[in-house]
């Protein structure tokens, strides 16, 4: 593959999509990122709330969806271009994806203890193992639909002209996917519990009593089966784009194809994006896998649903905008400003925090102002590499290159960044212990810090990518 450039002074025209694309683009792209939610955020405080409070408990269930993940976004992606259909894979994908969301609502210590006749300190250690594989089987059916087939098949449908747009809403579907969660489903999740003073609550205090789980059967069939009904609706909605054709010389012998060397260097633009896009991921996903239990246990706040409705109201029309601005004077023009921009909100975030507010509780509006800037940033640079890479993905191997994108996007930030969390968080002291006895640990700010360190080692590929777009007028 040639990179792309623009040597001309002739104004590009701008391609126009469909309401239909528009549609299954937006319905598709929330959904999916519903689901992501679920596995990405609620899956971590499932086992937070209901099993051990052990952060590696989360890392290790984060890192081996992210591997099964890419794995299967790799084989998905070689089958999509090989079938040159990538509206069933959709489709049926979703279908089934939603099944596996649902079968988490009989998951629980007490299910295993009168299932496997387990004592409750072997039962928890199970639990812990039976919803780390079900993640991977529910990962490998999202990675099939919506990471080699719906991702291939937005590449397909769009260029150059129009992909700023596309990746701006696509960038605020996982906020919008959380304030739908948040805001329609989060009471189900909420725990009940009785404190030294005879009161009731739904947050853990020390000294207090678990009366009853949230209602987590009822959340994860009313989800899953969301994904579920969207999946069989993608079969009226989702088209092929009239681009796409059969590639039987894509074969599973390539699976590693875009780790050749030979192939690194055709498309050197395209890796030194992924690799930017790698460092990105590392850095949000420090913090990301946390942030609910973050903000309900370290910060207090106790409607934790509001203050990240805020952050993701006010960050979700940020990305919108700014997707629109890139597409109209490049996106160039922004990297480096909004990559400074990371840099502040990560250090807002630790200013919003008991570092400043040791006493009175962190106030909601200073949360939901550094929380904005972090955000804002978060999707923002996030967008342009995304852009960036469907731009430079060769064009007869779309598929085949979503399992490369997810080795950069997914593999590696989701493997490195939780884990160095949980490493920081459990040398910390303990704040109490859960209904099972175990440890509980505050999340640190320290993690937004952390977050910043590694965004550091970005400034060389930042600069060089910056230079590539300004000499490819992008």
């Amino acid at each position: 593959m040639e990179d792309i450039s623009y040597k001309t002074n002739e104004p590009i025209k701008s391609t126009r999509l469909g309401s239909k694309a528009w549609s299954s683009i937006v319905i598709f792209g929330l959904f999916g990122q519903v689901a992501w939610v679920i596995e990405n955020m609620y899956f971590n405080v499932f086992m937070d709330r209901t099993v051990t409070s052990n952060p590696f408990a989360v890392s290790v269930m984060v890192a081996a969806s992210a591997v099964i993940a890419t794995l299967t976004t790799l084989l998905a992606g070689i089958f999509s271009d090989r079938k040159g259909n990538r509206r069933h894979m959709i489709s049926w994908g979703y279908f089934i994806w939603g099944l596996t969301v649902m079968l988490f609502s009989v998951i629980s210590v007490e299910n295993t203890i009168k299932i496997f006749n387990m004592n409750e300190t072997v039962a928890i250690g199970f639990t812990v193992a039976i919803i780390v594989i079900m993640d991977c089987i529910m990962s490998a059916f999202g990675s099939f639909s919506n990471d080699a087939a719906f991702n291939a098949w937005v590449t397909d449908i769009t260029d150059e002209t129009n992909r700023g747009k596309a990746e701006g809403v696509l960038a605020i579907m996982p906020l919008l996917a959380v304030g739908v969660v948040f805001g329609g489903f989060d009471w189900m999740t909420q725990d009940t519990w009785r404190y030294t003073d005879n009161t009731l609550g739904s947050s853990w205090r020390e000294g207090a009593t678990l009366v009853s789980h949230g209602n987590w059967l009822l959340f994860f069939l009313l989800l899953g089966g969301l994904v579920t009904a969207i999946g069989i609706a993608g079969l009226f909605l989702v088209k092929d784009s009239p681009r796409l054709v059969k590639n039987e010389k894509s074969n599973y012998k390539d699976i590693l194809y875009g780790f050749k060397p030979e192939v690194i260097k055709k498309n050197k633009n395209l890796y030194l994006a992924y690799l930017a896009m790698a460092i990105v991921g590392i850095s949000n996903n420090t913090y990301m896998p946390y942030l609910i239990i973050y903000i309900d246990r370290t910060l207090q706040i106790a409607n934790y649903i509001v203050a990240i409705g805020i952050v993701g109201g006010l960050a979700g029309a940020f990305s919108v905008i700014i997707g629109i601005l890139y597409d109209k004077f490049g996106r160039r023009n922004f990297l480096i400003p909004i990559f400074i921009s990371y840099f502040v909100g990560a250090g807002l975030m630790m200013v919003a925090s008991p570092l400043v507010f040791k006493t009175e509780g962190t106030p909601l509006w200073i949360f939901a102002i550094a929380g904005f800037v972090l955000m804002g940033s978060h999707l923002g640079i996030g967008s342009i590499f995304t852009a960036t890479v469907r731009d430079w993905t060769p064009k007869d191997k779309v598929g085949l290159f979503q399992g490369v994108r997810m080795f950069f996007w997914v593999l590696l930030p989701m493997v490195i960044g939780p884990m160095l969390t949980a490493i920081i968080t459990r040398t910390s002291t303990a704040v109490g212990v859960d209904q099972y006895g175990q440890n509980i640990y505050n999340y640190s700010p320290y993690m937004f810090l952390l977050a910043s360190g590694i965004m550091l080692l970005n400034i060389p590929v930042i600069i060089k990518l910056y230079k590539v777009l300004k000499a490819e007028k992008m």
